[in-house]
């Protein structure tokens, strides 16, 4: 049990949302769920944008092109900045395709904007050095917010490797387990996401043959909650 007692009481927690391609229906109930619950703190787990235009998938004949796409997705965030005007955003691995292309292509850093310079600011915290983690205290235990691409393993097995509770994205499924380590219990979760499953832009995920779970996270004191988007009252 974690002693400190100034922590986020509330905390919303946004899956992957890959702009253009986002599930409007779910976002718009994060968004209602934030108006009547007032939470603390808001954090977007990563995979704001798909940037499928840069993908290492094949494309398709009718995709927007590159600058379409780009600002269909910079419409997305500016319209979930009018609902999320305060919000840490951690950065996934779709979001660092544009960065990865710019280095295929050896330009210089000077000549290459960040993504926090290229989208609107909104007073969003992007978390853009992985060295810095973002980890909020509860008490029920600190709490490691990640995007989930990060070494291997489920969130379930990186909480007991570090012995800290953690929040994931990246995988679009959603689970929820706990252990005891070191005389203490730890929770992993997956959170789902936040993304249009039916665009082409996530036929790449389709032959697994697994599927995925729309819905977003809540944490209320230390204790982890999953809201499925299916329209549902929040």
């Amino acid at each position: 049990m974690s002693k400190k007692t100034n922590y986020p009481k509330t905390i919303l927690v946004l899956p992957d949302i890959h702009f253009p391609w986002p599930h409007e229906a779910g976002i718009e109930m994060a968004h209602k769920w934030a108006v009547k619950h007032k939470p603390d703190l808001v954090i977007q787990l990563g995979d704001i944008m798909d940037q499928k235009a840069w993908s290492r998938w094949p494309g398709d004949t009718d995709d927007p092109s590159p600058e379409d796409e780009f600002e269909r997705a910079y419409q997305g965030m500016v319209d979930l900045g009018k609902r999320f005007k305060k919000m840490e955003v951690l950065i996934g691995n779709h979001d660092r395709r544009m960065m990865m292309k710019a280095s295929e292509s050896k330009l210089p850093s000077r000549m290459i904007k960040t993504i926090q310079e290229m989208v609107p600011n909104h007073g969003w915290n992007w978390r853009t050095d992985p060295r810095k983690k973002l980890i909020v205290p509860s008490p029920r235990g600190d709490i490691l917010f990640v995007h989930g691409d990060e070494n291997g393993g489920t969130p379930i097995q990186k909480a007991v490797m570090m012995g800290i509770n953690v929040m994931s994205g990246h995988t679009h499924k959603t689970s929820l387990a706990y252990r005891e380590t070191m005389g203490k219990f730890v929770w992993g979760m997956e959170c789902g996401h936040l993304m249009d499953a039916k665009s082409k832009a996530a036929d790449y995920a389709a032959a697994s043959g697994i599927g995925s779970t729309a819905g977003f996270g809540v944490i209320k004191h230390g204790i982890p909650y999953w809201i499925p988007a299916d329209g549902g009252t929040v």
